[in-house]
């Protein structure tokens, strides 16, 4: 098994009797792109500092392709950071700017200004060199900030919100060349996000945080389609959870029971269950149907409509069961025209045994 290039080892931060992050163990492969998502609050920012130097951690390891580099100072880590605020220097030109980290190294300074060129030209801003930082769009000095880290050559990368200020159409075009600028370099990126889309789309691996430790680490695809915890549906949204009862086998079918009626649910994830035993059924938005009326299908429950979200070609409907459950459901906006639903009616929704997905307590 080879060597992970980062490895957090029982990584621990407090602030007095403040715990920000509780023993946290993840490794890291060479060249991936690592997102790290959570709740304000819930240690991300905090480990990513500790990572920089930044921050001391209180407790655990911090390995580098092997090495412990917990008391290495923040210029030999080799780990620069590009911040939400990018904190460019407006008195320097885009150029200078570019150059900082390499002066701080010693670099002499005609081979400052090639390195410097170089990068500026990767990153499409070779033209803008001597130009104010003032001067620049929010992109252009998103990119600058991105060339004064990479001109350094590290071997990781370390990002915090660094799209976070940008407009949402400028947000969506530097994913893209985020995406892309990494594949090329083969340069690790930690990169921590509030935002699920940035994460989703760019990141190898996707990180879920919660009070200081790691709920989950999977592949995009895993995370979405099989949350480890019912904070992980929660958080990533777009999912009903219903609190069930594991009542018995039948027909090759797991039996749940809850305040909202009986499921039936895939009897492949029944591995280590038994009767009795507290489960959560995990149900995605585009797996549910409606009808206006009960007898159709399988998994039926009877809902009230309580509002709806209209999200370009598609609504997220929302619903409410007898016993108070908030189920919501992804259709196009065709489907919902032909509804004709206004807040209040009465609906049932329906989903196939096999798209629960069961969370066990």
């Amino acid at each position: 098994m080879s060597q992970a290039h980062i490895s957090l080892k029982n990584l621990r931060k407090t602030y007095g009797p403040a715990v920000a992050v509780e023993n946290l163990n993840l490794d890291i492969e060479e060249g991936k792109f690592i997102a790290i998502m959570g709740p304000s609050g819930c240690g991300k920012s905090t480990m990513l500092r500790m990572l920089a130097g930044l921050e001391e951690a209180s407790g655990g390891d911090i390995l580098h392709q092997g090495r412990r580099i917990n008391d290495l100072p923040i210029w030999e880590r080799e780990m620069p950071m590009v911040w939400q605020s990018l904190a460019l220097f407006p008195f320097l030109t885009v150029r200078e700017n570019v150059e900082f980290g390499l002066r701080m190294n010693g670099v002499g300074a005609a081979e400052r200004k090639h390195r410097a060129q170089v990068w500026l030209k990767k990153l499409g801003l070779g033209e803008y060199a001597d130009r104010g930082i003032d001067q620049l769009s929010g992109g252009q000095r998103q990119r600058v900030a991105l060339a004064r880290c990479l001109v350094t050559e590290p071997s990781v990368l370390l990002l915090d919100e660094p799209l976070s200020a940008l407009d949402a159409h400028l947000s969506v075009q530097m994913q893209g060349e985020l995406k892309r600028l990494q594949r090329e370099l083969g340069i690790t990126f930690i990169y921590v996000t509030h935002s699920h889309s940035e994460a989703f789309s760019m990141a190898d691996t996707v990180v879920i945080m919660n009070k200081g430790r790691i709920e989950q680490a999977g592949s995009p695809e895993d995370i979405y389609l099989r949350p480890a915890t019912p904070f992980v549906a929660e958080f990533l949204g777009g999912s009903s959870i219903f609190g069930c009862t594991v009542r018995t086998r039948k027909n090759g079918e797991l039996v749940l029971e809850s305040a909202d009626g009986t499921f039936k649910c895939d009897a492949a994830q029944s591995s280590g269950l038994t009767p009795g035993q507290n489960v959560s059924l995990v149900v995605r938005a585009d797996q549910i149907s409606i009808t206006p009326a009960a007898g159709w299908a399988d998994n039926e429950v009877s809902c009230r409509v309580i509002g709806e979200e209209f999200v370009g070609a598609l609504v997220n409907l929302r619903l409410e069961t007898g016993a108070g459950t908030q189920i919501t459901v992804q259709l196009q906006q065709r489907d919902m025209q032909s509804l004709d639903l206004e807040t209040g009616a009465g609906v049932t929704a329906s989903w196939h045994p096999e798209d629960g997905h069961i969370i066990a307590e």
